[in-house]
């Protein structure tokens, strides 16, 4: 007798919560949906789950992240899979560091792919994929830092240069560099306008718009 697969799908949009279970439910798992971190709190106390597929924001309160690491204190072989709209999970304030190891990363857009939500589920819950550490490396900011990050997102929001170094308690010419470090990162035109370009960069390659 085959013994069913069980997952939780976390996913604060109901019909692309409704789509992931339906996309799950044909590769052979039971499967539960939540609307929210306090859901899957409460299902995953009534039951057991071999998967966790999240969103990463969740809108107020804990966000995918949250959930899964306290998820994995009480299970820690429980598969993860990321599905987000964020190319690059530090845009949320979150650090490579807070992405469980052996967890997979999946960007929405994929999910027109055919096969790319199985073998999302395949990755993470493979004894091979133990250890490993997903980054995605179709990420347009894979080659900055976190700190890094944090202050280009600070850009794109229209915080100047004295905000920023307020804001981390540097100096304003601190800044300056971090800002040409990053431009030279992300190989941006060096005779452009430097904030224009480090803002336009970050809206049009991690939202696919201008803001």
């Amino acid at each position: 007798m085959t013994v069913s697969r069980t997952a939780l799908v976390v996913e604060d949009e109901p019909l692309l919560c409704s789509l992931i279970a339906r996309l799950l439910a044909d590769d052979g798992f039971d499967v539960i949906e939540a609307c929210s971190a306090m859901d899957a709190f409460t299902q995953f106390t009534s039951r057991t789950f071999d998967l966790i597929v999240a969103d990463i924001d969740l809108g107020t309160g804990p966000n995918g992240i949250d959930v899964v690491q306290r998820i994995r204190t009480q299970s820690p072989d429980i598969g993860v899979v990321f599905l987000t709209n964020l190319r690059d999970p530090r845009i949320s304030g979150a650090s490579w560091a807070a992405i469980p190891k052996n967890a997979a990363y999946l960007v929405k857009s994929e999910l027109g792919s055919p096969n790319a939500l199985s073998e999302a589920v395949a990755s993470a819950l493979s004894p091979a994929a133990k250890g490993l550490r997903p980054l995605p490396e179709t990420s347009p900011l894979r080659n900055l830092s976190d700190t890094q990050v944090t202050v280009l997102t600070l850009v794109a929001e229209g915080k100047t240069n004295e905000e920023i170094a307020a804001a981390r308690d540097t100096s304003v010419r601190a800044v300056e560099k971090m800002l040409q470090r990053i431009s030279a990162a992300l190989e941006l035109d060096p005779s452009a306008n430097g904030r224009v370009a480090l803002a336009r960069y970050y809206w049009v390659a991690l939202h696919g718009r201008e803001s």
